[in-house]
């Protein structure tokens, strides 16, 4: 058994051995480093910038109800799951840019209007409710309201972006 395991001071020359190498090559070492911290902050900046570009693009579809409307519940998940499926119609994109913004308001005569925005590649998604009594129209006039991006866990970006 004295084969199998290496002795004591086979193991103290094999660690000073690497602790040589290391110190003979650490420049070599500090030069990795350096060039792998600079991709990963190039990366950033590139994926934050095609996020702006991204949300800077997006479709909406504007969602009229029939005064009639009320989904059944099976409706109400079909249409969940096909939200949920945009992210995945859109491609790789950056996750603030790929989610689906819904929103409500009351129009005209008290009429309920609901507005999907969405990545731009994604659009045929958008475009098809999957609702009944519920029509799909192109957005009547652009809103004069500019609505703000809000998320949980970051800041909103801002347009054109300042690096």
């Amino acid at each position: 058994m004295t084969g199998i395991l290496p002795r004591t001071s086979e193991v103290g020359h094999w660690l000073w051995w690497l602790v040589e190498a290391g110190l003979a090559s650490l420049w070599w070492i500090a030069f990795v480093a350096l060039a792998a911290v600079g991709v990963g902050v190039a990366a950033a900046v590139w994926w934050r910038h095609r996020a702006v570009r991204e949300l800077a693009g997006r479709t909406r579809v504007e969602l009229v109800p029939a005064a009639t409307f009320d989904p059944e519940l099976t409706e109400v998940g079909r249409v969940a799951g096909r939200l949920a499926s945009v992210r995945s119609a859109s491609g790789t994109m950056p996750r603030r840019a790929a989610a689906v913004r819904i929103r409500g308001a009351a129009g005209e005569e008290g009429c309920l209007h609901y507005w999907w925005e969405g990545p731009e590649r994604s659009a045929g998604v958008l475009r098809h409710s999957g609702y009944r009594r519920v029509e799909v129209v192109a957005p009547r006039a652009p809103s004069e309201r500019r609505w703000r991006i809000r998320f949980a866990d970051a800041p909103p970006l801002k347009r054109g972006g300042s690096w």
